[in-house]
């Protein structure tokens, strides 16, 4: 997994390339946690496979981030990434959370 950084005022997007599962998932946390900005966003546009760990870690980190006061934004998530995520009800917790996936 290879994650690229772009800083704007008050927010940071975090674009994710390659695969996110159990062997690298606490890499993408601890950049998620590091962050300071009101608003972090992943970009998954690069993503090619994710597992239960990686869509746990992200909802997770959500959470937190709410709880935070800040958000935690996915936005570009590939068609068959986002037909799974779908399956294991992803979507409903974000949207329990006021988090919009399809921005």
């Amino acid at each position: 997994m290879e994650i690229n950084i772009r800083q704007k005022k008050g927010m940071v997007s975090l674009m994710v390339k390659g695969e996110l599962d159990f062997s690298n998932v606490d890499q993408l946390q601890q950049e998620i946690q590091r962050r300071s900005e009101e608003v972090v966003e992943v970009d998954l546009r690069g993503l090619q496979f994710i597992d239960s760990s990686g869509a746990g870690m992200l909802l997770s980190q959500a959470r937190l981030l709410y709880k935070q006061g800040r958000t935690l934004r996915i936005v570009n998530i590939p068609g068959l990434i986002r037909e799974d995520l779908e399956v294991i009800g992803f979507f409903r917790v974000l949207e329990v959370l006021g988090i919009n996936p399809g921005a």
